[in-house]
């Protein structure tokens, strides 16, 4: 049987823990417009640059920002591809590294490799006050044929204030 005095102290234990958590930021309280994760595995197909159909979005306040846009992803690649991002509809735009390697024969069997990508978007680049889209685009460098599959992957964006 607990004496009063350990009850206390699991109580106080407790209390802790609750307000940690609702003091403690976590990644569950990014807003899901801010952060799009992608557990299938999605092929496409053709040459750059087209929509890769993923898309992260950002308010942003009245004195527009730079953001930071991140994208990891493990693939396979029959062709070199290169990677980019559509802000607001525009086009398809680099900002920085964009390439990625052919790996394997993009079928989804044997082992993925992996990239990661991380964007700095200027306000000169197209960011506007108010809501702001990120849209992932890029296609095959060389050939039309070439096929990327990309496997589980994380696309986010973060307002630099």
């Amino acid at each position: 049987m607990k004496t009063p005095s350990s009850i206390k102290l699991c109580l106080l234990f407790l209390s802790v823990v609750c307000l940690g958590t609702l003091v403690i930021p976590t990644a569950s309280a990014v807003s899901s417009k801010e952060l799009l994760r992608v557990q299938q595995n999605q092929a496409f197909q053709g040459f750059c640059c087209f929509s890769w159909l993923e898309s992260v979005r950002v308010t942003e306040p009245s004195t527009v920002a730079p953001v930071i846009v991140t994208w990891s992803t493990d693939y396979q690649a029959t062709d070199t591809f290169i990677a980019g991002l559509s802000v607001n509809g525009g086009t398809c735009t680099l900002f920085g590294p964009a390439w990625v390697q052919p790996f394997r024969q993009a079928d989804g069997s044997g082992s993925f490799d992996s990239r990661y990508f991380q964007w700095v978007i200027l306000p000169s680049d197209g960011l506007v006050k108010g809501k702001n889209t990120f849209t992932l685009c890029g296609g095959a460098f060389f050939s039309p044929t070439g096929v990327i599959l990309l496997g589980a992957n994380t696309l986010s964006v973060r307002t630099m204030q």
